[in-house]
């Protein structure tokens, strides 16, 4: 890791790249946090902090043991003394503080760099009250304080800067942290993301392999001699539920004149105007006379044209009733009707059940393909929810390892190249790969 101690700190040659590995680079990090050079640097500037103190100490000392000359207007003399102890108390003050500190870190530099800022302003704002009264008596030993004074202030200025220096190193090392733990958590997402991609794409192949192999065994079981005979079986079933279809149709237009009668004799059985014997019979022959028994078809004729002159009709809307009661009653085509609806109703249960019994493998065979292709446009939706969520994801990668490459820029004065684990490099260009 040597190299990469040299990178950071400056010593290799200029525009050389490096490269790091995105697992490497927390423990890298920590590692340049500890820069020896800033103690270094620190230590100097505490050397000639240490040296003005002594100067500063010496000078404030002169300046507490200085006497005014023997013509000083007593007015003067007092107003320049007390000046004078009061500077002499913020200048020891002053002089404490410019201790420095033992622990040579960022944190115990700032709060020595601050406490003595405050000290200096303090110290500034007494001198210059007072330095009316003590330049006008003690004029050497004022100046030497004033100078001192600049020069102090002038190392806070040069530390500020190394402590600023220094601060924004550590923040771009604590924004590069956190940057490579967003893009690892990021890059575990996407991880995540491919493989199930991954698997809802290959169950998506096998379930299409699956409904194309259903549907050959459709084809070869439709080509077989029991598939021709179920297909035969569903032809004769469509045409005898047509047949029957057209019977019932036919029955209904022969009841259909007869429809005023029954519904009156309907209502007036249900007063109990009339006594009816067959009542539920007449009921069913006006509502769906197909469901009616054969046999109970004539005595209901007969039945309802003994109510006739009961009914209200008009003479010669009963006449033609009657006309049609009786040619019913005649020729039975209502019993005709109905015996062969009964016969196609029979016929098309046993269709069905024997159609049922041959197609039950081809049944079976188009559900499994049912729920196939059901699962198969679930695993479509959350593939393309997927693969939107991962360029997603990929694009903000992509936008955080660029931040993260600059901030790496400015902390090694190069550039700096990352590595995702398992591939060759990051942040590729237009028209490459994302690895």
């Amino acid at each position: 890791m040597s190299w990469l101690k040299s990178i950071f700190r400056g010593k290799e040659a200029a525009g050389r790249a490096g490269s790091l590995r995105l697992s490497d680079l927390g423990e890298w990090l920590d590692e340049i946090s500890h820069d020896p050079d800033f103690e270094e640097r620190l230590q100097e500037i505490y050397g000639r902090m240490e040296e003005i103190s002594k100067e500063f100490a010496r000078d404030t000392e002169a300046l507490r043991i200085a006497t005014a000359d023997d013509k000083t207007p007593p007015k003067l003399l007092r107003a320049g003394q007390a000046a004078r102890g009061e500077l002499i108390k913020q200048l020891t003050s002053l002089a404490e503080k410019l201790e420095p500190p033992r622990q040579r870190d960022i944190e115990s530099a700032s709060a020595h760099h601050w406490a003595l800022v405050k000290g200096l302003e303090r110290t500034v704002t007494i001198f210059g009250r007072a330095q009316r009264y003590v330049a006008a008596l003690f004029p050497r030993e004022s100046e030497r304080i004033n100078s001192d004074l600049t020069r102090i202030s002038r190392l806070l200025v040069e530390l500020e800067i190394e402590i600023g220096r220094r601060r924004s190193v550590l923040e771009e090392i604590w924004y590069s942290k956190e940057l490579c733990t967003k893009i690892q958590k990021d890059l575990t997402q996407i991880r995540v993301l491919e493989a199930t991609t991954k698997r809802d794409e290959e169950r998506v192949e096998e379930l299409r392999d699956s409904v194309s192999k259903g549907e050959a065994e459709l084809r070869r079981l439709a080509s077989s001699d029991e598939g021709r005979r179920a297909d035969d079986m569903s032809k004769r079933l469509d045409q005898r539920r047509q047949e029957l279809s057209s019977v019932n149709a036919e029955m209904v237009g022969l009841i259909a004149p007869l429809t005023k009668a029954l519904n009156r004799v309907a209502k007036q059985g249900a007063t109990e105007r009339l006594s009816l014997q067959r009542k539920e019979v007449l009921e069913r022959l006006c509502i769906a006379p197909s469901q009616v028994p054969k046999e109970d078809i004539g005595s209901a004729l007969m039945e309802l044209r003994s109510h006739m002159a009961s009914l209200g009709l008009r003479d010669k809307k009963r006449e033609k009733v009657l006309e049609h009661i009786d040619l019913l009653i005649k020729n039975k085509a209502l019993e005709t009707l109905g015996s062969r609806s009964t016969d196609l109703q029979e016929e098309i249960g046993a269709l069905e059940k024997q159609l049922f019994e041959s197609s039950r493998e081809s049944g079976l065979q188009k559900e499994d393909m049912k729920r196939s292709q059901k699962e198969i446009r679930g695993i479509e939706t959350a593939l393309e929810k997927g693969r939107k969520d991962l360029s997603s994801l990929e694009e903000k990668v992509s936008g955080e390892e660029a931040e993260l490459k600059t901030r790496l820029g400015k902390l090694a004065g190069g550039s700096i190249e990352l590595e995702r684990e398992n591939t060759t490099r990051t942040a590729p260009g237009k028209g490459e790969s994302a690895g």
